[in-house]
């Protein structure tokens, strides 16, 4: 199991209603490693970007500007959990 598995399987137990989605490329061998992540609670989308599903993620929301790693899978989590207005 990859990191953004067990990331998207701990939150969607946590959080019921949460969306997470892996970006849809239009050619084979584009690059995939991009997830977004929402919650009907808050009108901010976050995401997770990494090339091969694993850690370290590059972690960024629209709410602002500053982009951050999460170098473990409870970081990610938390972040996405912060970045959604969850924790």
């Amino acid at each position: 199991m990859r990191d953004i598995d067990l990331i998207i399987q701990t939150l969607k137990a946590a959080h019921p209603d949460l969306i997470a989605e892996q970006l849809k490329v239009r050619h084979p061998g584009d690059d995939d490693g991009l997830w977004f992540f929402r919650h009907a609670s808050t009108p901010y989308e976050v995401q997770l970007e990494s090339g091969a599903g694993s850690c370290p993620f590059l972690f960024e929301t629209d709410e602002d500007t500053i982009r951050r790693t999460a170098d473990t899978v409870a970081e990610a989590i938390r972040l996405v959990e912060r970045g959604l207005g969850l924790a």
